[in-house]
This record gives C-alpha cells, structure tokens and sequence, in this order.
C-alpha cells in the first residue's frame, strides 16, 4: 500500500535520497547535505537577511529543494551541469504523484492572485494561485504534501484545489513582484485620490533599491517603478511600453523581439508613474511635448542605462524606456552572428585607415550593436574614436560621443563639419538622413578617416543607389566605400527544448537556394518545442543575419561608370556575395533559428536573383 506523506515528511533527507533513486545525486553528496544541513540553512538565512537591508528575513523557513540546490551538487547524469531547484522540483514532483509547473511571471494573473490570498498567507506558506478553471484553482506550492494548506485553501476559496510542484525560488519571486508592485498601485491610487502624494518631490530617489527592500518605501509610486524596473531586466526586457487607455493603462515589455502584456494599471495612477519616469529622467513633467531622456542605473555590477521617450496620446503620456544593457549592446565581433568567412572581412575592412564602411537594416535589426561593437574593437589609447548620434544609445568611456540635435543647431553634418576638426582616426555617424551629412561622411572618408555609417536600405547594393540618391557622385562613392553589411535579427531556437524537424518538400522550395540533398524529406532543421525557459515560445535570444558586400576593383570600376543595382548584385554575386536569405538557409543548416525563423527575416528580400 502507498504511504500517505504528511507535509513533515518534506525534508532534505526525502528530497536528497529521492534525487539519488532517480539517478541525479551521488550518494557521497547526499552524505555531505545531511553533514552541513544546519550550517548550510544558517548562511542561507542570513544572506537573505542582508537582502533584505537588516529588516527580518523574508520568509522564517527554507524549502529542502532550495536548500539542497544552493549545495550546487553535480548532476550525475551531465557532468557539466549541477542540480538546481528546477530539476529538482521535477523529480520530486514525479516522485509525489504531483505535476510539475515552471512559473513564467510573463502569465500570472495578477489580479487572480491578489483577490485570492493576502501576501503574508502567500508568502508564509509559499502557495500562488495560478488560474481558475470553473470551480478549479490551480495553485503552485513548494511543499507537495502539505495537505492541510489544500484543506485550508478550499474552505477559504470555496473552489476545488489543484496543486502544482514549483521551484520554490520561483514562487517567493512571483509572491515578491505580483504583490510588490500590485500594492504599490493600489496605494498610490489611494493617496492620488485624495491628493497626498507630490511626485514632484521624488527627484532624490534615482538609485534603484533591491526588491526586499522596497517593501519599507514611504514612496508608493517610487516603489511600484522600482519593481518595474527590476522585473523587466529579470526578463530580459528591451523596451518597456506603458500605454494609456481609456479606462486603464497597459504596461508591455518586449522580449527577444515580441512585446508580451505584462499589467494593467489604473487610469488615475498612469499619470504619477509616467511623471516618475519624466523625473528620473530629467523631462519636464509640465511640458506636453514629445520628450527624450535617459536613466543611469546598475544592476548588480554593471551599469545599465535607460533610454525614456514620452510623447503625449488621447488619454494621456505613452511612455517607452529602451533598456540597454552593455552586456548586449556592446559584444565581441565573434558573438553577432557572423559566419567565419564574413567576420574576417567584416575584421578586414576595419583594419583599413581610412574608408566609408556601411551598415544597413530597417529599425531594430542590430545595426546600432554591430557599430559599436566595431567600435570597441577599433578604440585603444592611440586611437580616437567620436561618435555623432541622435540619440546617445549608450554612454562608453572609451568613446568620445557627441549628440547631434537638429533642434538646437547642431545636425549631423554639422557636428561631422566640427569632428574633423578634432583630429580623428575612427568616426561613427549614427545615420545619414540628408544630403549634406552624406557628402561631409563621404569627404571624411576621402581625406584619411575611416568612418562608420548607417543606412536605410533592404539590401547591400541598396546602399550605393541611397549614397546616389543623397547626391554623391558615383565616383566619390567608388573611390571611398569600403563595403556594405545587411543585416537582420532572427531568434535563436532555445537550445533546452530544441529538436530535429524533417523539412518538407514546399518548405526546402520556400528557401529558394539550391541544396545537394535530393530528398526534402532527408532535410532535417531545429525547432523549439517550448519550454518553460522560453516562455513555450521555442526561441531565447537572437543573433543576426548579414550580407555583406566587399567592394572590390570590378565593382569600384561599375560603380563609378553609373551601373544599374541588377548589374552591381550580378558582379558581387559572382564574386562570392551571399544575400540574407542564403546566409538565412546556413544559420537554419546550423541549427541556430528555426526555418520559419529564418523565412520571416528575410520575407522582404529576393533569396536567388
């Protein structure tokens, strides 16, 4: 007969030697957990004390899935990974007779959450709804046997209790940031209400707090950005959107490309927070203008910057904050995406004195990533490097940025008109969006600066009709243009849930390039099945895809006699020029994205011409 668990039989010596039937836990380390349990616990609670700025601990007790993963054993089965509270939530999950359920914060019902169950019975029983269904609650736990928590659940809701197995981290975190932020709104409608808070008293609170701490904030609407802040870099948000409607407001984040709702606020609090912003920023909260700004911050280590846009909508502020991160923004050469042979001419070209390098791609392709990557491996003491750009996208020491801003005098070509002045080696012009600026970049590039540029174009080839159309002779554009990169961003297939998917007949004709294999059938691609780490979307991350265009002697010779795009791409194809979509066709070859992936990039250019 089956044992019926009490929820004091959930204990780190059950979890460890449950890990070690399954075959992921050596029985030497289940040996040393038992050994260094108390000792182990006491350092875990104090570090969550510290957290927690000295003002109690976060929560009186410790799960033995979290106690057992901070030993950061081995796993068994895959020497170079350890045994984390994920894996060994699964286990004892399947050992309990219980499903398992990895918490994505992107879904949770923050209102479901709240209405349910105060934050102190949550927090002390490590227990969050997670969607009703008719008479069902579906609720996440940390302890699979305590029953008596299921009884108490049922009697207080009145609903039939389905528990699900989580990691416990997973839970406290959701517990921590649902009812954060979601308390701070409601107080902050509260005080809004009847007038008690004056956000333009909040300029001294800039730095952020950690999330334990927020909770002693005097500020509600200081609190509730705070925890904004810190969920969207948990997320690994890009932009954040918080958008007035109606009769609400809408707070989305954009991830690995796609914007994912996350809150719905109340109408009266949109305003405080979006003047929260304007001030953190420096903005003007009585100026109702379109206005740009920028937050300096950190996150742990390293220092993070905010971009913030506000622009005035029918029902108030819409406010977007552009996260950069210096982690994505600026990366080594051989982390963008490049194949082998395109970095070494990519690497090639900036090894040039002088010379107009190009990068083109519509909004959001990376283009920004790509030159100020090429940037960092360009700058050292003996080089100077200046940057003209509308906006700053990120403050580097290393480089000497000027803000080019037409509103106060100072365009693009007349900043370049003064840089060339400062004895430059490496120029970066933001974006060529004129005439002028096209003719002073192409001059800087003639008189022995290598300067760096970005276009609008689909393609590489496009780039050399734009310089023509901006009024740049064809033969200055032969004489300086060193070459063009197109690129795109695809996501990557998220390597935890990736599978080999054979590629049908219709879909190996989709990608419109030749392949030696004659059977569609015998084409295998990767795909994600989702997981819990990517959100069940199959991707996580994003990598770029490029074309690039070398300007050899044939081509500057076609270039400068007036010949047609068709004829320059027939001329740099014959010299080996790979288009997106084929550079598309090796990243799906090579398991990095996905076919349909890879089809969606590169919709907007010709594969084979």
């Amino acid at each position: 007969m089956t044992r019926r668990h009490h929820a004091t039989d959930f204990t780190l010596e059950f979890v460890a030697e449950t890990l070690v039937r399954q075959g992921l836990l050596s029985e030497d380390a289940r040996k040393t957990a038992a050994a260094r349990e108390n000792v182990q616990r006491a350092r875990l609670l104090r570090e969550q004390a510290s957290r927690a700025g000295g003002r109690g601990l976060r929560r009186a007790e410790l799960s033995p899935i979290e106690l057992l993963a901070s030993f950061e054993f081995p796993d068994v089965r895959r020497d170079t990974e350890s045994i984390d509270e994920d894996k060994a939530t699964q286990v004892v999950a399947e050992a309990a007779g219980m499903p398992y359920r990895k918490i994505d914060p992107l879904k949770l019902d923050a209102g479901l959450i709240t209405r349910t169950l105060s934050r102190p019975f949550a927090r002390r029983h490590a227990v969050l709804p997670l969607e009703r269904r008719g008479g069902v609650l579906v609720v996440a736990t940390a302890n699979p046997f305590d029953r008596e928590l299921f009884e108490n659940l049922r009697g207080l809701t009145g609903l039939e209790i389905e528990p699900v197995l989580a990691a416990p981290s997973d839970i406290h975190r959701a517990i921590a940031e649902v009812y954060g932020f979601r308390a701070q709104v409601s107080v902050a409608q509260t005080q809004l209400s009847s007038g008690t808070v004056d956000v333009g008293n909040l300029e001294q609170f800039v730095n952020l707090s950690g999330v334990e701490a927020l909770e002693a904030s005097s500020e509600p609407i200081i609190a509730a950005v705070e925890y904004l802040l810190h969920y969207a870099f948990e997320q690994r948000a890009s932009d954040i959107h918080i958008e007035p409607r109606r009769e609400e407001s809408i707070i989305r984040m954009r991830i690995d490309g796609v914007l994912h709702p996350v809150h719905r606020i109340p109408k009266g609090v949109h305003g405080a927070i979006a003047n929260r912003f304007k001030i953190m920023a420096r903005l003007d909260i009585a100026y109702r203008k379109p206005q740009d700004g920028r937050i300096r911050t950190a996150r742990g280590d390293a220092e993070m910057e905010l971009r913030v846009s506000t622009i005035p909508t029918t029902f108030g502020d819409k406010v977007v904050i552009r996260v950069l991160d210096p982690s994505v923004l600026v990366r080594d050469l051989s982390e963008l995406g490049f194949l082998p042979e395109e970095r070494e001419t990519f690497e090639r070209w900036l090894l040039r004195p002088h010379g107009l390098i190009v990068v083109t791609g519509p909004t959001g392709s990376g283009k920004t990533t790509t030159l100020y990557s090429a940037l960092q491996a360009l700058a050292s003491p003996e080089v100077n490097v200046v940057t003209i750009e509308d906006p700053i996208e990120m403050v580097h020491e290393d480089f000497n940025q000027i803000a080019a801003n037409p509103r106060t005098g100072t365009s693009f070509a007349d900043a370049l008109r003064h840089v060339l002045r400062q004895d430059p080696d490496v120029i970066m012009v933001g974006e060529v969006r004129d005439a002028e600026t096209a003719t002073q970049a192409v001059q800087a590039a003639l008189t022995g600066h290598l300067v760096l540029t970005t276009l609008h174009t689909n393609d590489a080839v496009g780039a050399i009709a734009r310089l023509r159309d901006l009024g740049v002779p064809s033969f200055l554009i032969a004489g300086t243009l060193t070459g063009v990169v197109a690129q795109r961003l695809v996501r990557q297939v998220c390597p935890s849930c990736a599978e080999d998917v054979p590629l049908t007949a219709d879909e190996v004709a989709g990608l419109g390039v030749p392949h030696p294999e004659d059977h569609a059938g015998e084409l295998l691609a990767r795909r994600g099945a989702g997981c819990a780490k990517c959100r069940y979307t199959g991707y996580y991350g994003r990598a770029g895809l490029f074309e690039i265009l070398a300007v050899n002697a044939r081509l500057r010779h076609l270039i400068a006699d007036g010949a047609t795009p068709e004829a320059l791409v027939r001329t740099a194809r014959q010299d080996g020029l790979k288009s997106l979509r084929e550079h598309a066709v090796q990243k799906v070859a090579s398991g990095v994205t996905s076919y349909e992936e890879a089809m969606r990039a590169t919709a907007d250019v010709e594969g084979t011409p």
